[in-house]
């Protein structure tokens, strides 16, 4: 009996000792200072805040071309913070840990006609018909990090490390023909598909940065990074079609004009050479 009164006494003093160094360290975290400027307003990200980021290299371009003379100083406009047109965002789950990451999710459309004299036989002179040529473009980008934070002051460091995918259907293409093969002159062949080679990459990398506030909430950095990647390339194809007019058949064909391919890849990256903006909200 003693011996179980003496661990519950035990256990009771440490839990009183964890308790006590958890509220004394969260009373010494809300007692640091917060960096702020002369009005008052604070100036480095804060849990709960949400980041979006611009390619900084316009901007930069402009500014520089103001002290140099140049008389063509087009204005900036905004780019994308990465290179493949991706939205890039970023939350800061606490002062020094932030959630990030970007997508893009593009599908590309078009449809192209023209007029060509209708074979038909007993067509009227002057007839047309249409070729109609479709194509189509799917692209994926997808990417998730966590990056780690440090500092006090308006120059922040920071590191982590990231997956992404990205993927490109390539333009697959379709043409739809207005006379009827039958009809064309003899040993005609016409492509009907075209299905373009596909890309797809899935990389990791692990990447270090800096980032310097320029106002509050307003930050300007790069960064560099480094890891693995594979790719894999899908075959380009294309299908065609003739017509014996003698046996009266109509052939297919599909052939590859480039085979399957793969690689691999572990090197330096410099994060697309793009310098970022980042607006914290």
């Amino acid at each position: 009996m003693n011996s179980i009164l003496i661990s519950f006494y035990r256990m009771g003093k440490l839990t009183i000792a964890v308790i006590c160094i958890f509220i004394a360290g969260n009373a010494f975290s809300q007692m640091q200072p917060v960096l702020k400027n002369k009005r008052g307003i604070g100036i480095l990200p804060q849990a709960g805040d949400v980041a979006i980021g611009f390619g900084a290299n316009p901007f930069l371009t402009y500014f520089g071309n103001m002290f140099n003379g140049n008389n063509n100083n087009i204005s900036p406009s905004p780019t994308f913070a990465t290179q493949n047109q991706s939205i890039f965002f970023k939350y800061m789950k606490t002062s020094q840990l932030a959630y990030r990451g970007y997508f893009r999710f593009g599908v590309n459309s078009n449809t192209n006609s023209i007029n060509v004299a209708d074979k038909t036989p007993g067509a009227a002179s002057g007839s047309v018909v249409k070729d109609v040529q479709k194509t189509k473009n799917n692209i994926i980008g997808v990417g998730f990090g966590i990056e780690k934070r440090r500092g006090s002051t308006r120059l922040q460091g920071y590191y982590g490390a990231e997956i992404y995918l990205n993927y490109n259907s390539g333009f697959d293409t379709k043409n739809k023909y207005g006379n009827a093969i039958a009809n064309e002159d003899t040993g005609t062949i016409r492509n009907t598909i075209l299905n373009a080679s596909s890309t797809m990459t899935i990389g990791l990398r692990a990447f270090t940065g800096v980032e310097y506030f320029v106002a509050p909430r307003v930050s300007i950095g790069g960064e560099l990074g480094y890891g693995p990647s594979v790719s894999f390339r899908s075959a380009n194809e294309i299908t065609s079609e003739s017509y014996d007019k003698t046996t009266a058949t109509l052939t297919t064909t599909k052939v590859s004009t480039s085979p399957r391919s793969s690689g691999f890849s572990l090197d330096t990256d410099n994060y697309f050479g793009i310098i970022k903006l980042l607006f914290y909200f």
